[in-house]
């Protein structure tokens, strides 16, 4: 069950996607209630599995490729719309994080027999914080310049805890290399 909750969040994606839109539009709001949607199962498919008994490696795989398609393309699709200019910066950050976390964990997987990874709380947060600069962005169209502000400073924020959740996670799993 935990394993359908995840490939559900990679399939809702894609309605978020064609929803989405540079202008005020209702649609935008449906598109931010199918991505907090998509946000809420990230925690909801790992408690399952927890919960019933049914984790494995699989699943893990699957919940870690689910959370880098659902913030880097929504975050690559989103910059496309118009004058995104001061999100650039924290949008490549937040994607080279994930990039650098994914190969790092491959890395790790592949040069030892450790590959129990364990999410951090910083993680967690960070996660959160990514959803909801995002969801902030899918909405802001529909509201006036300071929205954006604050759009723009979630974001950052979430770059930040992006940088900061690299570092522990390089730090944490270092003497696994």
């Amino acid at each position: 069950m935990a394993n359908y909750i995840t490939i559900l969040r990679i399939v809702l994606i894609f309605p978020v996607l064609i929803l989405v839109s540079p202008t005020s539009e209702l649609s935008n709001w449906i598109a931010l209630f199918i991505f907090i949607v998509a946000g809420l199962t990230d925690h909801l498919d790992g408690y399952l599995a927890r919960k019933t008994g049914t984790t494995s490696d699989l699943g893990g795989l699957l919940d870690l490729i689910a959370d880098k398609l659902l913030i880097c393309i929504t975050i690559l699709f989103l910059m496309s719309f118009g004058d995104r200019d001061a999100l650039i910066i924290p949008s490549i950050i937040i994607i080279a994080r994930e990039l650098i976390i994914s190969s790092f964990r491959q890395f790790v997987a592949e040069n030892s027999n450790f590959s129990n990874f364990k999410v951090s709380l910083i993680g967690k947060f960070k996660t959160t914080s990514q959803i909801t600069a995002l969801s902030f962005l899918i909405v802001s169209p529909n509201f006036l310049d300071t929205f954006y502000s604050i759009t723009v400073f979630l974001f950052w924020l979430a770059s930040f805890l992006s940088v900061y959740s690299l570092f522990d996670y390089l730090r944490s799993y270092s003497n696994k290399i």
